[in-house]
């Protein structure tokens, strides 16, 4: 393979890790994975879903847009740093009002904890960025798996080696550096499981 094939390759390589681990699709994928794993009928699975996207993609996703629309922002993925402060910050205030909006339902108990997770690190996260530019990539990711560990099973723990794929894409595209890639897996690691722990689950 030439040295312009090896690279083109490697642009597509990275370009599809990156957008496969996409925040919005691990975000969506993951709470569609925890509200019907718990819901026991349509009654209690719609609504738990329905605040749960609102508040964590659709309310933080559209502001996103609404930022490009008005050309203040380059991307939906917030490439430039100074682009990610605000949104961020939105982010994490949309996640809080979700986690409340989960608890006043009554939803069951692994979701309610999914949603005061999720807010958790999204306020750290959006906090951090306002200094440094965390890979949300891996921090989400590594909050995913960490609570599928944590509720079904350390069985599932292989899947923290996805993080190596996912950190090299972000680094070889140049969005982020080592330590920004392992700070955000890290740090989700260890809010993820402090809420857990606090809660009963560890």
């Amino acid at each position: 393979m030439s040295a312009e094939r090896s690279r083109k390759f490697c642009d597509f390589l990275a370009f599809g890790i990156s957008a496969i681990f996409s925040p919005y699709v691990m975000a969506g994928i993951f709470i569609l994975l925890i509200t019907y794993t718990y819901a026991h009928n349509l009654r209690e699975f719609l609504p738990w879903i329905a605040i749960a996207f609102l508040f964590a993609i659709i309310i933080p996703g559209s502001y996103i847009i609404w930022l490009i629309e008005r050309k203040h922002i380059r991307d939906v993925h917030l490439s430039d740093h100074e682009e990610r402060k605000i949104p961020f910050l939105v982010a994490g205030a949309s996640a809080v009002l979700g986690a409340i909006a989960l608890a006043m339902i009554s939803a069951a108990k692994p979701v309610v904890v999914m949603g005061v997770a999720y807010a958790v690190n999204a306020v750290v996260i959006s906090l951090l960025t306002l200094f440094w530019k965390v890979s949300v990539h891996t921090a989400l990711f590594s909050s995913v798996v960490t609570v599928v560990v944590i509720l079904f099973g350390i069985h599932f723990a292989w899947l923290y080696l996805l993080l190596v794929p996912l950190a090299w894409a972000r680094i070889y595209r140049h969005r982020h550096s080592l330590n920004q890639v392992i700070g955000g897996a890290l740090i989700t690691f260890v809010l993820t499981s402090l809420v857990f722990w606090l809660f009963g689950y560890i």
